[in-house]
């Protein structure tokens, strides 16, 4: 993958409203989202196009399947970037191959680790009042 390319990232869960609300935050972002709806077309799409990252919604699609899921993609490809997104109820996982685990807690706090895990590749400008990524104690944000 080419560095300066826009991030390509396979975001993966069951809700359509989570699944279409997290599209749009990652392309706001200057990402390219596939969109996989379920396990069957997340396997499908982990298989036959070249990602960034694959972002596994754990809480929606559930952290047994998440994690066999991570596992297979690991197993596929070595060196692909995995993270779970996972909600703060329900804490970390204690075994898990992927490299990372992303707590649910709003738009800023995901787009910044995501950030993190492609090598800083969004443009992301947060200072207070901007507005374009709530906060996670923001409202709007709660559903994240």
């Amino acid at each position: 993958m080419q560095m300066d390319a826009q991030p390509r990232i396979l975001v993966i869960n069951d809700d359509d409203r989570l699944l279409n609300t997290r599209r749009m935050l990652l392309e706001q972002a200057g990402a390219y989202v596939i969109a996989a709806r379920g396990i069957q077309e997340a396997v499908k799409d982990a298989l036959t196009k070249q990602v960034d990252l694959v972002l596994i919604d754990a809480t929606n699609v559930g952290l047994e399947h998440a994690q066999i899921l991570s596992e297979f993609v690991k197993t596929v490809h070595p060196r692909q970037c995995v993270a779970l997104l996972v909600a703060p109820e329900a804490g970390t996982p204690a075994q898990t191959k992927v490299d990372r685990v992303i707590l649910r807690r709003g738009p800023r706090r995901l787009l910044t680790e995501i950030n993190e895990l492609i090598g800083g590749r969004f443009d992301l400008n947060f200072w207070e009042g901007q507005g374009r990524y709530e906060d996670a104690d923001s409202p709007s944000s709660a559903q994240e």
